[in-house]
C-alpha cells in the first residue's frame, strides 16, 4: 500500500492542476459576451443590424480577470462593417487583446420593381419597398417613394436596384424653344402673355424667356410644362 502513495499523490496533483488551470483561465465565451454587450450599448444605427464576432484563437489562454473586463474602441462611433474592439484586464495580471466585429445593417428601402430606361420619369408602378442590407451603401438611398416619384433617372436601372438619390434629377418641364405662357399675378390683376423659352428649366428654376409681343427677354420661374411666372 505504501508503494502506491506516490502514484496517488501524483494523480491528485494532476487533477488539482487541471482544475486550477480551468478555473484560472478567462473563457472565450465571457470575452465574446462582454464585447457583444458593449456593441449593443454603444451602437447607433438606423434600422436593424446583425453582429458577427471573429472567433479568438483557440490556443489563446488568458488569466481569469478578477474585475469586469474593460472593453474599448479606437473610435467612439461604431459603424457598419468591420470594427476593431479592444478587451483588457486591469487587475494585477494585466492583459490586453484585440478582436473584431462585423456589423451588417438592414433597412426598408425603395427598389426598382421593373426596369427603368435612362431619361424615363419614375412612377409609383416602378417602385417597391423591401428590406435590404445597406452596410456598404452610401447614405443616399431612398427610403420613401415620395423621394423619387416623378423624378427623372440619369441611367438605366434594372429591376431589384436600390434607388440612389444620385441616379435621379428633377425632370425638365420646359425645353429651350418651347412656347410658354408668361403669367404675372398681383392681388388686383393678372396678366398672361406669350413667350419663348430661351433655355431648359426644371420646376422652380429661374430661366430666360422672350416675350413674343415686346421682344424683351425676361427672367421667369418655371411652374409647370408650358407655364412660367414673373413677379414684378
Amino acid at each position: 500500500m505504501i508503494k502506491d502513495i506516490p502514484l496517488i499523490l501524483a494523480l491528485a496533483f494532476i487533477f488539482f492542476t487541471a482544475a486550477h488551470a480551468e478555473q484560472g483561465s478567462q473563457s472565450h465565451e465571457s470575452i465574446a459576451e462582454a464585447v457583444k454587450a458593449y456593441v449593443e450599448q454603444n451602437i447607433n444605427l438606423p434600422g436593424e443590424y446583425e453582429m458577427t464576432l471573429t472567433p479568438l484563437d483557440s490556443r489563446l489562454n488568458l488569466p481569469q480577470c478578477a474585475e469586469p473586463l474593460d472593453i474599448f474602441t479606437t473610435s467612439d462611433l461604431i459603424k457598419a462593417g468591420r470594427t476593431t474592439i479592444g478587451v483588457r484586464c486591469n487587475t494585477e495580471k494585466k492583459w490586453s487583446i484585440f478582436t473584431s466585429v462585423i456589423i451588417k445593417t438592414y433597412q426598408m428601402v425603395v427598389v426598382v420593381s421593373r426596369p427603368i430606361q435612362r431619361g424615363e420619369i419614375i412612377t409609383r408602378q416602378h417602385l417597391a419597398i423591401e428590406k435590404r442590407e445597406v452596410s456598404n451603401l452610401r447614405e443616399d438611398f431612398a427610403t420613401q417613394p415620395e423621394q423619387v416619384e416623378n423624378k427623372q433617372v440619369t441611367r438605366q436601372l434594372n429591376a431589384g436596384t436600390i434607388l440612389s438619390l444620385r441616379n435621379i434629377v428633377e425632370p425638365k418641364l420646359i425645353k429651350r424653344g418651347d412656347k410658354v405662357v408668361i403669367s404675372t399675378t398681383k392681388p388686383d390683376f393678372s396678366i398672361r402673355m406669350s413667350g419663348i423659352a430661351m433655355m431648359d428649366g426644371i420646376k422652380g428654376q429661374l430661366i430666360s424667356v422672350k416675350n413674343q409681343n415686346s421682344g424683351r427677354i425676361i427672367n421667369a420661374t418655371v411652374v409647370e410644362p408650358g407655364l412660367v411666372s414673373v413677379n414684378y
